[in-house]
């Protein structure tokens, strides 16, 4: 990974390692090469190759090209239509009270 991303934390770079295996297991499932994928996105291979690595430096953009070519943008826009409270922000659920006395 390059330097100069000191602000990520190891929960971070592991979801983006994850996040780069995913993709390059999703490519090759539609067995598709670097060189196809780059003229289907028109992102160079290089980058496309640093996003299966987890390279933080890749653009938020090129990431969502990348997921919509290889089919795989559901899940991003699941997140982002849900316009809820963040999950930390909810109130905890109401216990349930016995009320037979």
């Amino acid at each position: 990974m390059r330097q100069g991303h000191d602000f990520l934390t190891e929960a971070v770079r592991n979801t983006l390692d994850q996040l780069g295996q995913r993709i390059r297991r999703a490519r090759k499932a539609r067995k598709l090469s670097l060189s196809q994928l780059e003229q289907i996105t028109r992102i160079h291979r290089s980058t496309l190759g640093r996003l299966e690595l987890g390279d933080p430096g890749v653009s938020i953009g090129g990431l969502l090209a990348v997921l919509e070519a290889l089919q795989e943008l559901s899940d991003i826009e699941l997140l982002v239509s849900r316009p809820e409270v963040p999950r930390h922000l909810r109130a905890a659920p109401s216990p349930v009270v016995d009320q037979d006395f």
